[in-house]
This record gives C-alpha cells, structure tokens and sequence, in this order.
C-alpha cells in the first residue's frame, strides 16, 4: 500500500510540474466506446462529436509526424485493450474520415469475449488507416515482475502480433502505464524494442519526452469538456 502510495504521489506531482508544456501536440486514449458510463468508456455519440471537432481544429497523426514536430498541436488517437466495440463503433467513425489510429492489442485479450476478434483487425488494417502496436503480452504490472521475464513478454509480444498481422510492429503501451505499475528498467527495455512507447501521465507531448509519449485517457466526461 505505501509503494503504491508512493508512485500515485510522484506521478502527481510530475504531472503538475510539466503541465503547462510549450508543446502542444496530445496523445488521446480510449478504452470502450459503448453507452456503458465509466471512466475508461466513451459513448458512440461522444466519441464522434470528439473526433469530428478534432478533424476541423487539428491535424490527426501518426506517432512519428507527432514526434518529428514537437511543438505542433498535432494529435494522436490511440485504442489500449481493445474492446469489440472499437471494431463496432469506433471503426467505421475513423474509416469514414480517413483517419489514422493505433490499436495497442493485449495478446492474452485477443479473440476473447468482448474483445476484438483477429479477422476485425485484419479488415481494419486492410480498410482503414488502422496501425497496431503491443499492449504486452500479459495484461499486468510490469514494475513487480522479473525484469527479463518482462523483457521476454515484450519480444514475444511483438513478434506474435507481426506474424499474425504481417505487419510491423513498433509502437507499444504499457498496460496501467502509471510509475506505479511501470519501471525506468521497463521503459528503458520496452524502448530498445519498440520505437514508441505510451504511458498514462496525463499531459502533451514535449521533446523532453524523447521515446516515452505521456496520453490522456478519454472517457464521456473528458469528451464533453472539450466539445
């Protein structure tokens, strides 16, 4: 309890001293978009509305137009677990717009219940400008496990998901993604194998970020304050 007590208070207080970034540039990161009401979901409804504001006011990117021009207001929109509701919802919002987006997929989640199925994600690859990245094999605390089991997790993450999907694989997002649940020694492995690599500190993108991209986790509420 202290150690987790601990890292909420670092993270917070990491988050207040780079809050007002130069930077502008944002990385957005949704969950569930259903009519379900909780943090981690957006409804259909609201995500659309998000996203056609964001088409009219800022250039949608990739994560490495994000990082090649830092101080622009560019944003990134990012999918973590990956719901089948992303597949239902979300998916034919971004296909319509032409709109790039990433789905960091938890190897252990895929094809399970509720979750999106291998076929969806070969359609949206195919269909749209969709870019699948590794939200680790194992849906767990990174910063507690032996740190070359985590590390193996990582390989084995990447490669299963670029033999299943034929494509590559350089962007990953820690799941939980706070101090807590994630390590300097994680971060430093996971960015000898990845290109990117998300956390969940909830501010812009800066230079300063180098490899490690901060994002803002989306909910209704969130969705609402900036409509």
């Amino acid at each position: 309890m202290f150690k987790r007590l601990y890292y909420i208070l670092l993270q917070r207080l990491y988050v207040l001293k780079n809050k007002k970034r130069v930077c502008n540039g944002k990385v957005y990161m949704f969950h569930n978009v259903s009519d379900e009401d909780d943090i981690y979901t957006v409804s259909k409804d609201n995500f659309e509305k998000f996203i056609d504001k964001l088409s009219k006011t800022k250039k949608i990117v990739d994560f490495e137009t994000l990082v090649n021009n830092p101080d622009s207001d560019n944003v990134v929109i990012t999918f973590d677990d990956v719901y089948e509701s992303v597949y239902r919802n979300a998916y034919p919002i971004l296909k319509e717009k032409n709109i790039p987006y990433y789905l960091f997929i938890c190897n252990e989640f895929l094809d399970k219940d509720s979750y999106i199925k291998t076929d969806e994600v070969v359609e949206m690859l195919k269909e749209s400008k969709c870019i699948v990245g590794s939200h680790n094999y194992r849906h767990e605390l990174s910063r507690f496990k032996d740190r070359n089991t985590v590390k193996e997790e990582f390989i084995n993450s990447k490669k299963e998901l670029e033999d299943k999907f034929g494509v590559k694989i350089d962007s990953m997002a820690f799941p939980f993604g706070s101090m807590y649940a994630v390590s300097e020694d994680n971060i430093e492995d996971a960015g000898n194998i990845y290109e990117y690599v998300c956390m969940t500190y909830p501010l812009s993108y800066s230079r300063e970020d180098a490899k490690v991209l901060p994002r803002i986790n989306m909910n209704s509420k969130e969705a609402n304050k900036e409509l």
